[in-house]
């Protein structure tokens, strides 16, 4: 038979699955936003003075493929590695 207890608890139940559901919702909301910022420059601050330029904004970097030194076996750009400091070093000074 149904009590007072059984009802209340199964009310408490059903409570916590909805805010739960919302919550959930929400932060993958949240995920999604941010996933669609990615790669988009900042916006930029207001200037502090009146005859100041805003901000231009800055282009996102490319992306650049990392090489393995043979020597030291460390990974580095190509374009701005600079010597791990042995004698057979590719990338010299």
């Amino acid at each position: 038979m149904l009590s007072f207890s059984k009802l209340l608890l199964l009310a408490v139940v059903v409570g916590l699955v909805w805010f739960g559901w919302r919550w959930v919702a929400r932060v993958q909301a949240v995920g999604r936003a941010r996933m669609e910022g990615v790669g988009k420059p900042a916006p930029s601050p207001k200037p502090e003075r009146a005859n100041a330029a805003p901000f231009a904004a800055r282009p996102v970097p490319a992306a650049e493929d990392m090489e393995k030194c043979p020597e030291c076996g460390a990974y580095v750009v190509p374009r701005s590695a600079v010597s791990c400091g042995r004698p057979a070093c590719p990338y010299g000074r």
